[in-house]
């Protein structure tokens, strides 16, 4: 049976160059790794504000769909933490700069597989 990671990722409203990077690479990984990882984007300005105060010039119908974040991650958000910042199952993996591919793969096989890297 495989373990479902969630890779969540905080971007800036519009991405920066560093957000679509970093957004680049987890879907990299997602793709190595489909019955294993998934992705949820989150979007400052957007995310887990009131209605009356979203950016709504960046929101489209599709994207209206409420998204569970994981206990860091909404901790992260309520601080105002710096973009991109990444957190890979419920850990804080990256901040500010856009992760290594090679490095988040073997965070992902330390956890699919415990104790085996």
């Amino acid at each position: 049976m495989s373990k479902n990671i969630i890779l969540e990722v905080l971007i800036a409203t519009p991405p920066t160059i560093k957000c679509e990077d970093t957004i680049e690479v987890l879907q990299e990984v997602v793709r190595r790794y489909p019955d294993e990882a998934r992705l949820v984007v989150f979007r400052r300005g957007i995310d887990f504000l009131p209605e009356e105060m979203q950016m709504k010039e960046y929101v489209t119908k599709a994207e209206c769909a409420r998204k569970e974040a994981s206990l860091q991650m909404r901790v992260l958000i309520s601080k105002g933490r710096a973009v991109p910042t990444v957190v890979v199952d419920g850990v804080l993996f990256s901040t500010f700069d856009v992760p290594n591919l090679e490095e988040l793969e073997t965070r992902l096989r330390e956890i699919i597989k415990p104790g085996s890297v």
